[in-house]
């Protein structure tokens, strides 16, 4: 009897801990994703489930006895019956977070990349794993190649949450502005040109973005690493076990998309300004690791009617954070800059030649940027002072190119002074604060988010 009750209390105790590690936090969940993919997979859900357990009792009582005369002969009996029944029925409605613990069933051992430590793998998968290490196979979830990555795969993901600059700028702005509303001193004392271009360039972006939030997420548990010359995401730790003299050529890895703002379950600003830790069920939205990634959806449809967007949209945080602080220290001459970066942007046009701009045609380049680097100091003053100079550099050496390759040019020219969009001075290159995203050569795993939790 005791050993019996000793493996009982084991076995409960281990079934109790497997359900501990299956407790979930939610932070984001889309509900629509969650029962779509479930229905894909298993078909019809059921919106609610009916448990019905009945309890029926019956008792039976008989007896009897004999009576006899000397004359007759009597059989007497009595027999009692009883029954009771009883039902239970329960109507329990399914919850998202039970549809969600169901396809976490039904998908996890086909998950493309999954979350974790390693588990102990046997002779024959250490065996793969170093075929995979080599450069000649994958060993999925833990080593696969980056081409083939497909749209639609599925992956958990361990991550740094954290919300792209562009949106953490919008946030801050956006917050300061409301207090700057309320306070007539500090409205005075923040009534500046740059403040004023941030706080209605703000307000674009937050009518773009539409109640959509982009995330740009650290992978914590994978890396891009060059093994036999193609490039693989491989977990981190089998990165560790390499000398340093065989590690091969790493670099991080980001975990991009779009969230809704209303599906967040907790407060925004406490989750997407901490950098916690958390786990992220996603698909793969393109194919493939990216090296680019636009966090407004918009731009892209707008390109072709305002090619400079981009440019604008990637200025905006440096910028907006120049006019929060009251701009960088800074001795340069704004003016000498703005000039130097039309005769720059002029340069480039006259390279699509091959040629170089003979003396006079630098002359006449050279009288339009002193004629229009005073009054640049705005997106508006600055296209016209660029077509300007477009115009001339056509006329003399037959350039015609596409607008958006010319917005590229301007932005180079402007980008190598030191420039925003506008023509404002940007934040100092070697003030790390100008740096609202240290991302280097980072590879990007553009994804629709399902769930994220820890």
């Amino acid at each position: 009897m005791q050993r019996f009750r000793t493996w009982f209390r084991v076995k409960v105790l281990r079934r109790g801990s497997r359900e501990i590690k299956r407790v979930r936090e939610f932070i984001y969940l889309d509900e629509v994703s969650v029962t779509s993919l479930l229905s894909s997979i298993l078909g019809a859900i059921p919106s609610e489930i009916t448990e019905k357990l009945t309890n029926s009792t019956r008792s039976e009582f008989s007896g009897g006895g004999e009576y006899k005369t000397t004359t007759t002969k009597a059989n007497i009996g009595a027999k009692r019956e009883i029954t009771r029944t009883t039902d239970y029925q329960v109507l329990r409605k399914a919850s998202i977070q039970a549809t969600f613990r169901d396809l976490y069933a039904n998908v996890e051992s086909s998950l493309a990349l999954r979350s974790g430590p390693l588990p102990e793998f046997k002779s024959r998968e250490r065996r793969d794993i170093r075929d995979a290490m080599a450069g000649n196979s994958e060993v999925s979830p833990w080593i696969i190649d980056a081409v083939n990555l497909e749209r639609g795969q599925l992956l958990e993901l361990e991550v740094e949450l954290r919300a792209d600059a562009i949106f953490r700028t919008s946030t801050i702005i956006s917050s300061v502005t409301n207090i700057i509303d309320q306070s007539p001193i500090l409205s005075a004392e923040a009534d500046t040109q740059e403040m004023r271009s941030a706080i209605e360039l703000n307000g674009f972006i937050r009518e773009m973005m539409a109640g959509l939030v982009p995330i740009r997420c650290k992978v914590l548990d994978y890396e891009v690493a060059n093994l036999g010359g193609r490039d693989f995401i491989i977990h981190s730790q089998l990165l560790s076990g390499i000398p340093a003299s065989n590690m091969p050529v790493r670099k991080p890895l980001h975990l991009v998309g779009v969230v809704e703002e209303a599906l967040f379950w907790k407060d925004i600003r406490r989750v997407l300004f901490s950098n916690s830790s958390v786990r992220i069920l996603c698909r793969v939205a393109k194919g493939q690791v990216q090296e680019s990634w636009s966090p407004v959806k918009l731009v892209d449809v707008l390109r072709e009617v305002i090619p400079d967007m981009e440019s604008v949209m990637g200025d905006f945080g440096p910028s907006a954070l120049r006019a929060l602080t009251g701009g960088a220290e800074n001795n340069r001459d704004a003016s000498q800059l703005r000039h130097a970066a039309l005769v720059r942007y002029a340069e480039l046009l006259a390279e699509v030649r091959g040629s170089a701009m003979t003396d006079s045609l630098r002359s006449q380049v050279e009288r339009i940027a002193d004629f229009r680097a005073p009054t640049m100091g705005s997106v508006s003053s600055n296209r016209a002072a660029f077509r300007e100079v477009t115009e001339l550099i056509s006329n003399e050496l037959s350039v015609r190119l596409p607008p958006d390759t010319l917005a590229e040019m301007r932005a180079q020219a402007l980008s190598q002074h030191g420039l925003m969009i506008d023509g404002s001075l940007s934040v100092r290159p070697d003030d790390p604060s100008g740096r609202l995203d240290d991302l280097g050569s980072a590879n990007f795993i553009d994804a629709e988010i399902v769930a994220i939790y820890w």
